[in-house]
């Protein structure tokens, strides 16, 4: 998740917010997703996983003041934002669309810009604020759910980490690649779709129902120069990696503190390595994507 520098912009005397928001926020907001776009595609996506990952989402959360003075425009503004991110996304051969949602604290940033798979913002009961209601109730993206699942414990500096180098891909038993997610932020938790916030998960799988609603978080835990992540399993079902059995620690919602998780919950994983959930999957696969060659490379966030 990414926000604007800790000034205001819109701390105008005498000027009404709304404009000050149009002339000053919305060309930062513009360049910030741009370049959200431009990080998630820093390196070559193959063809047969394009067609595998599913369209993103990019939120953009509004501190209350400024959503509720966009209110009227919501709708316009939502669906400028979205076409200049498709033309953006377009250079990459990806489809993005905006959301903007209306923060529930009075402290929050300006604006925050999240990345989210289409597969994942299905199961998020929040609206965006240009949706019909009868007033305009807090809502707030996944990343902001004061009840969404917090991965604690985890500390330092994330050596050797860059949004958009490694995906994850969701096999079945017998190979087949059934899908693919980007992995845009150092732990990502898993699980199988569920529309409890205390429960949900970073990535979302599709028929799973063997799977619990959050079963893994992988952390980036490279050893020396050699990339890998680090097993947590939290579900109840074990998993299998490198011939060992990881039992489940079974955790219930609400924050985690990995570091409380004993040692035969967790695993390393190096790339590639195949780890089974259960005993009937899937199988998922830690990838990393190659840099994009220079003449691929658009040197610049031509969002408009």
């Amino acid at each position: 998740m990414s926000s604007m520098p800790p000034s205001d912009p819109l701390a105008h005397t005498g000027e009404p917010l709304l404009d000050a928001f149009l002339r000053d926020s919305l060309p930062e907001i513009k360049l910030e997703l741009g370049r959200v776009i431009d990080r998630e595609n820093a390196r070559a996506l193959p063809e047969r996983y394009a067609q595998l990952l599913p369209p993103t989402v990019l939120v953009v959360t509004l501190r209350p003041d400024a959503a509720d003075s966009l209110l009227p425009l919501a709708r316009v503004v939502e669906k400028e934002l979205t076409d200049s991110c498709m033309r953006h996304g377009s250079l990459y051969d990806r489809e993005y669309r905006v959301q903007i949602h209306r923060a529930e604290r009075d402290e929050a940033p300006l604006f925050t810009v999240s990345s989210h798979s289409e597969n994942e913002m299905s199961e998020i009961q929040a609206v965006p604020i240009s949706a019909p209601a009868p007033t305009p109730a807090p809502v707030f993206a996944p990343g902001m759910d004061p009840d969404a699942t917090r991965v604690e414990g985890v500390s330092g500096a994330p050596a050797g980490w860059e949004p958009g180098r490694f995906v994850l891909v969701v096999e079945d038993l017998n190979g087949g690649e059934r899908e693919v997610f980007r992995m845009p932020e150092t732990i990502t938790t898993v699980g199988r779709r569920t529309d409890d916030p205390r429960l949900r998960s970073t990535v979302s799988l599709t028929g799973a129902p063997h799977v619990s609603r959050r079963q893994l978080a992988l952390a980036w835990d490279p050893r020396g120069e050699e990339p890998g992540f680090r097993v947590y399993n939290l579900g109840l079902n074990s998993v299998h990696v490198g011939g060992r059995e990881i039992p489940g620690a079974n955790r219930k919602q609400g924050p985690l503190q990995l570091d409380d998780l004993q040692g035969m919950h967790t695993e390393w994983l190096p790339l590639d390595e195949p780890l089974r959930i259960g005993e009937q999957g899937p199988v998922l696969r830690v990838r990393e994507l190659e840099p994009l060659d220079e003449e691929q490379d658009p040197d610049a966030t031509r969002l408009e």
